[in-house]
């Protein structure tokens, strides 16, 4: 256990330094926050969970990211990595079958990076659109057109503004804060006189909620293995997934199918249930 803890500090503070060697821009602010969302599994149910971002920003960029999927990606970057990722899955597997505590599978919480740069007035997002695939595109952030109100409420101890807006399919509610006059906030959402500390779309399916903040200095890693990510039109990344979506019960049934000894193992169907709370994406403009 110990020489596999020393194995990964040394893995990370290897990764670090290369890092550091790129003069990667550094953050004032971090903050923490708390996405919020439903979850349609293949098999109809859905799920309530709660992932844990972070926002790194300065005057000129930001980026919004999941630390434990980072530290993934950080594992998959390297062959040394990847034999360590490898031992602590098989790890982890075995503890499962023996004691039934899944914990110490390593697993990502959030497949999704935010890079936005205001000089640029773009937003680059990097996520996954499938089993193994991966994908970016780039688009202009300025595009939100929000409507201040006048109703106040506190978050963090911040007196926050309430404003809304009507963003690729869906009618966001924002609370933000002047105190902090940061044009930033989770996810894509920005353009404010202040930093977003709460925002929630009308369907109650996708929320953020900020739980901490806190001055800093970190640098702002860029995407690991960008190599591995396909450049595509949102849209269409989109639809892709929903694709997979649609048809991962059949995929994974494929997969457990096949025994690694090349036996057949027989993998019952499973009929999905109706989609009766329409149980949908962060962004829903690409049906």
């Amino acid at each position: 256990m110990l020489h596999r803890l020393s194995l990964l500090i040394a893995l990370l503070l290897t990764s670090a330094a290369l890092q550091a060697k790129k003069n990667n821009p550094r953050a004032d602010l971090k903050v923490s926050y708390n996405y919020h969302n439903l979850y349609l599994r293949d098999d109809g149910e859905v799920l309530t969970r709660d992932w844990p971002y972070i926002l790194l920003s300065n005057p000129e960029e930001s980026k919004f990211y999941c630390i434990s999927n980072e530290y993934m990606d950080s594992l998959d970057s390297t062959p040394s990595g990847r034999a360590l990722s490898h031992k602590l899955m098989s790890a982890g597997v075995d503890q499962y079958l023996k004691t039934g505590d899944d914990s110490g599978i390593p697993r990502s919480k959030g497949y999704m990076y935010i890079f936005k740069s205001r000089p640029q007035n773009t937003t680059t997002v990097y996520d996954t659109y499938g089993l193994m695939e991966r994908g970016y595109y780039t688009e202009p952030f300025a595009e939100i057109d929000w409507q201040i109100g006048d109703s106040t409420k506190t978050v963090l101890g911040y007196e926050c503004i309430s404003a809304t807006a009507d963003y690729h399919g869906r009618h966001w509610t924002a609370w933000f804060t002047t105190d902090i006059p940061l044009s930033e906030g989770p996810w894509k959402l920005c353009g404010l006189p202040g930093l977003i500390l709460e925002a929630s779309e009308e369907s109650g399916q996708h929320s953020f909620t900020a739980d901490g903040i806190e001055k800093t200095d970190m640098e702002m890693f860029p995407i690991y293995s960008k190599k591995k990510y396909d450049k595509m039109d949102r849209k269409k990344m989109l639809k892709a997934y929903r694709n997979y979506r649609n048809n991962s019960g059949a995929v994974s049934r494929q997969i457990l199918a096949n025994g690694p000894d090349e036996s057949k193992i027989d993998i019952p169907e499973i009929k999905p249930k109706e989609n009766t709370q329409n149980i949908d994406f962060l962004e829903t403009d690409y049906h």
